[in-house]
């Protein structure tokens, strides 16, 4: 696992982002520039938890389609993975001061298995150059916040990973973050993307608390943010009989499948610590963090 830490002031903001599928046809890149945006003007970090790039190859003969392939991956020739990364970079390079960490997903890690090229790494390389500052989150770690009020500090700890497994079209990914509360400890907020599904809830835990200075003190509550972001796809797309005739058939793969439209983008979170208070968090130090999910 990853382990990131980011020490900030009094209050942090950070655009959470998935499932960018940068390379797709369907794939709704105005969102995308929406969102880098949204987080530029407000002052937030931008987070990206995997399937930077969509990366359906010819050699994916389970999901590729050529009539599915972006204008720009066959104007590519055969550097479709090169162009892909490019892509993001033009995508990304405005944003770059802003990125905190780019993770990966099962898209962009299907590449370095059957490729031999990590492209989220490659990515991640070329917007640094020589003086930049983003971590390459892989698959999945933590992400640690640290807040300085003088000599106490205040910590906000996400657990992220992609995501595995089905589109869950009916749970919507919530049994994720039921299995996932049963043995992840110490996380504030626990994010999954990869399911293109959007949610956002809260589970509560109590725990036994050793470092109460009576009996009555040691029992401690505890919420913890659950967050699901979307992807920037379009599933489905309008056409008529005569583009059918033309051009043959552009379905996306979720359309094929019978797969519902779903909801796009990503989610802003606000972190904003107090002034120290005996109120203790996370098993120590004195500062509370409250968080603040906007979609």
């Amino acid at each position: 696992m990853t382990v990131i830490e980011h020490k900030v002031g009094k209050e942090v903001k950070v655009m959470l982002m998935s499932d960018l599928h940068i390379g797709a046809l369907h794939n709704d890149y105005d969102r995308i520039e929406a969102d880098l945006k949204r987080a530029k003007d407000c002052g937030a970090l931008i987070a990206i938890n995997g399937d930077v790039f969509d990366m359906i190859l010819p050699g994916d003969r389970k999901r590729f389609r050529s009539n599915n392939l972006h204008p720009r991956m066959y104007q590519s020739g055969d550097d479709m993975v090169g162009e892909s990364i490019r892509w993001g970079l033009e995508i990304l390079e405005p944003y770059k001061d802003r990125i905190l960490m780019i993770g990966d997903g099962n898209h962009d890690d299907a590449v370095a298995r059957f490729h031999h090229i990590e492209p989220v790494k490659q990515l991640v390389i070329m917007l640094n150059g020589k003086n930049g500052k983003i971590k390459y989150g892989g698959y999945h770690g933590w992400l640690h916040f640290i807040f300085e009020h003088g000599e106490d500090r205040g910590h906000y700890v996400i657990n992220y990973h992609h995501g595995a497994g089905g589109s869950a079209p009916v749970t919507k990914g919530a049994i994720t973050f039921s299995r996932a509360n049963m043995w992840i400890e110490g996380a504030d907020a626990i994010w999954r993307g990869h399911t293109h599904t959007f949610q956002a809830g809260r589970d509560a835990k109590i725990a036994y608390n050793l470092n109460g200075r009576n009996l009555e003190s040691r029992i401690k509550h505890r919420t913890v943010l659950t967050i699901r972001t979307g992807s920037y796809m379009d599933t489905y797309a309008g056409t008529t009989s005569d583009e059918l005739l033309k051009h043959g058939r552009k379905d996306s793969y979720g359309a094929i499948q019978d797969y519902g439209a779903l909801p796009k983008g990503g989610m802003l979170l606000t972190l904003t610590s107090s002034r120290p208070t005996l109120n203790r968090r996370n098993g120590g130090g004195h500062v509370l963090v409250e968080d603040h999910l906007t979609i």
